[in-house]
């Protein structure tokens, strides 16, 4: 089993080139952290939340997350060539 890389959090918001800070990084963990919490509190009846504003919600932060991922994945496979 592999040891947590000791600056996962700090790479989780950093770009690789230039390690410049990534805004759609942090918006999209900043919008997931309010998906999960709505998903949660909705579930334990606190309150109900509109559907359609939680799929719009977990679209944007899947899409601004996938964006970061997607760029990572495309720039290792180039760089294997």
């Amino acid at each position: 089993m592999e040891k947590l890389n000791p600056h996962f959090f700090r790479d989780m918001f950093r770009e690789d080139v230039g390690d410049k800070f990534s805004r759609k990084s942090f918006w999209g963990f900043i919008i997931m952290a309010l998906v999960c919490a709505s998903y949660v509190l909705d579930g334990l009846d606190f309150y109900t939340i509109n559907e359609t504003l939680f799929g719009y919600m977990l679209i944007a932060g899947t899409t601004l997350i996938g964006l970061k991922t997607a760029t990572k994945m495309f720039m290792r496979g180039n760089s294997t060539k």
